[in-house]
């Protein structure tokens, strides 16, 4: 059966997640007004502690930006000019650019073809004696095999930082994502899981030595007022996302479950059709959280079909259409190597995200999928 009537799905509302606080918030941040104290206030510890709760971390920090947060990461753990960091063919700008401030090189492994996630198996051919950190970057809401990569970081010494900017509540075979390496670094961008009103990040560690460096990087070095110990940075959590983000935590777990429902329909959608979009694999250890839902286009051009849904009124995205490496101010470096990834370089011109947010009907499912069946009848 064909699309029997128009409707418009946006491929992200927030509406709902908003809606859950905005009379809470609108309150507290009232408070706050009148409290006249605007920057490390105890709403930020208070969200720092609750963060950590939920992670399994023993330390949060409340910092200003997910990049930032890794960048604060990689300071912490001495990373500099002329060593090197491992992470994925298709991680985002903002974890590759985050290596780069540190002066450091990153390198690619490929991916998994089934969960577009980190191919453990690809990161040992790499590593050399420059080698300091793994990054693993747990796209869409997936975790990577946490397990694997534990075993190579162990093998070779070498520091894991991952990323769970897309990953609140992720876990792999039952441990949370963030708490498997020595630091994870958390974005709070407001399309997010946990999204805060503008920009915001945090970073976990069970470390109390890279706890306390971080909180002093994160304050322009200092390890109490005026002693300034660190060549540190302006990167702290502000206290209205900090209100924020305490507010919307308690919603968290519940959002998560809806949105893992959400995923399931529209993978018994895709299933009772012979089109050639399918879901990215889900692996069997990994707690999905579905910060996205991402399909490939199999047999038909990834941006036509985009093209066509939109005259349908279906708003898709990529996520993401360029790896870092081909990028043009990453061409500009001239690095003298050039990593293989031929996985990330077909996914990259294959997946795109189909509409996907909390609140998401099963009538606005069906009506994308039904759209999907339209343009490649």
């Amino acid at each position: 059966m064909g699309v029997i009537f128009r409707m418009r799905v946006k491929f992200n509302d927030l509406s709902k997640a908003t809606g859950q606080v905005k009379r809470k918030f609108l309150k507290e941040a009232g408070k706050l007004i009148g409290y006249g104290n605007f920057i490390l206030t105890p709403e930020v510890k208070d969200f720092e502690n609750d963060w950590a709760k939920v992670v399994g971390a023993k330390y949060a920090i409340g910092v200003s930006s997910g990049t930032d947060a890794l960048y604060l990461a990689f300071a912490a753990l001495g990373v500099g000019a002329g060593d090197e960091v491992i992470t994925q063919g298709n991680a985002y700008n903002a974890s590759v650019t985050a290596i780069l401030r540190v002066g450091a090189i990153p390198r690619f492994a490929d991916i998994s073809p089934d969960t577009l996630a980190l191919d453990a198996d690809k990161i040992e051919p790499l590593i050399n004696k420059r080698t300091k950190v793994i990054l693993p970057v747990h796209l869409y809401g997936q975790a990577c095999d946490m397990k694997a990569v534990s075993k190579i970081a162990r093998k070779y010494r070498l520091k894991i930082v991952e990323d769970c900017a897309q990953a609140h509540l992720a876990s792999f075979k039952g441990k949370q994502a963030g708490v498997w390496g020595d630091i994870g670094a958390f974005s709070f961008y407001p399309t997010k899981n946990l999204g805060a009103f503008g920009d915001a990040g945090a970073v976990t560690t069970n470390d109390k030595k890279i706890y306390e460096k971080i909180l002093a990087l994160r304050d322009l070095g200092q390890v109490g007022k005026n002693d300034h110990r660190h060549l540190g940075f302006n990167m702290r959590m502000d206290p209205i996302q900090a209100v924020l983000l305490k507010l919307k935590l308690p919603y968290l777990k519940a959002n998560t479950k809806e949105r893992q429902e959400a995923a399931l329909h529209y993978n018994k959608l895709l299933s009772e059709t012979d089109i050639s979009v399918v879901p990215v694999s889900k692996s069997k250890y990994a707690g999905h959280v579905y910060h996205l839902y991402v399909v490939r286009a199999l047999r038909h051009n990834r941006d036509w079909l985009r093209g066509e849904l939109k005259k349908l009124g279906v708003e898709t995205a990529v996520h993401y259409p360029l790896p870092v490496y081909s990028q043009p101010f990453f061409k500009s470096l001239k690095l003298n190597f050039r990593d293989a990834c031929p996985i990330a370089d077909l996914s990259a011109r294959q997946i795109f995200s189909l509409p996907f947010f909390l609140g998401i009907t099963k009538p606005q499912q069906k009506y994308v999928v039904e759209s999907l069946k339209k343009v490649l009848s």
